[in-house]
């Protein structure tokens, strides 16, 4: 199979072009990159946490040692007041922090220089471990035949990997499909990656709105907000978590499934299928 040739109405919006182009860029050896990018996310949120100017510690500690260099250690020990020996641990304590901050901050290099490296082969793919290890990353346990049909949706190269034109091809056919009869999951999976900008695992309403509205426009956005972040069968939307309510892979996937399942059943075709159904059951 070859790819088709881009759809010429309905372009993408420029700014989703770059969103979706971010999540191609992310999926590309997700597998090698996902151990690295937690601990390198684990070690920023630490550093940004204990940050603080080192010239003050330093100061202070410096200070410290000046004041007390006449001293022998026990003479230290016995003179100190409980407030110097309060801020003598006090010090010690923003030392080992200091030490700790600059072995993270050494880890942190090697880290994005593995990231870096990962990033700049010459040939960018999605593989079917990049594919697991993505559903897993959001909480999603897929069999290896489940990973095996979603790479099948998108591969029209039949390669075993997923690239650009693929990627890109397989999104643009599911954002027109109106019958509900496109293959889908994986696209499911690209358009969660898509809302979710800031990594967090979760999508929220702010997030959704942002991108929807520019494509389908006011009324089938706020159609669409009601259906994944409000109840079953339309209820209200239930402001859980931030920027106006977030909800996890696990729900949107049942949503969008769901969905898209009823798109199917109220096509032409689906209404077909579903006559002759009840004729053979007669």
């Amino acid at each position: 199979m070859k790819p088709e040739s881009n759809f010429n109405s309905n372009p993408i919006a420029p700014k989703e072009m770059k969103e979706l182009k971010r999540v191609y860029d992310q999926l590309c050896f997700f597998a090698d990159k996902a151990q690295a990018v937690e601990r390198l996310s684990e070690i920023n949120e630490t550093l940004a946490e204990c940050h603080r100017p080192v010239t003050n510690s330093m100061r202070q500690r410096d200070f410290f040692l000046s004041s007390n260099r006449s001293t022998t250690e026990g003479e230290v020990t016995s003179l100190v007041s409980p407030s110097t020996q309060r801020r003598r641990q006090s010090l010690y304590e923003a030392e080992e922090q200091e030490k700790e901050m600059l072995q993270l901050q050494k880890e942190q290099v090697e880290l994005q220089k593995i990231l870096a490296e990962i990033r700049s082969r010459p040939t960018q793919h999605i593989r079917p471990q990049d594919t697991a290890a993505a559903l897993k990353s959001l909480g999603k346990k897929a069999t290896k035949k489940e990973v095996q049909d979603m790479m099948w949706e998108v591969d029209e190269k039949l390669d075993g990997v997923i690239d650009w034109d693929e990627f890109h091809l397989n999104f643009e056919r599911n954002i027109r499909d109106k019958s509900g009869l496109e293959p889908a999951h994986f696209h499911h999976l690209i358009q969660f990656l898509i809302y979710d900008r800031d990594n967090n695992g979760m999508v929220s309403i702010d997030e959704t709105m942002n991108m929807l509205y520019a494509r389908v426009g006011r009324e089938q956005m706020e159609s669409t907000i009601t259906k994944l972040f409000g109840g079953d069968d339309g209820a209200p939307i239930q402001e859980v978590g931030h920027q106006g309510g977030e909800i996890d892979f696990g729900r949107y996937w049942e949503v969008v499934v769901r969905e898209q399942q009823k798109r199917f059943h109220e096509s032409d075709l689906g209404k077909v299928l579903a006559e002759k159904k009840q004729k053979k059951n007669r």
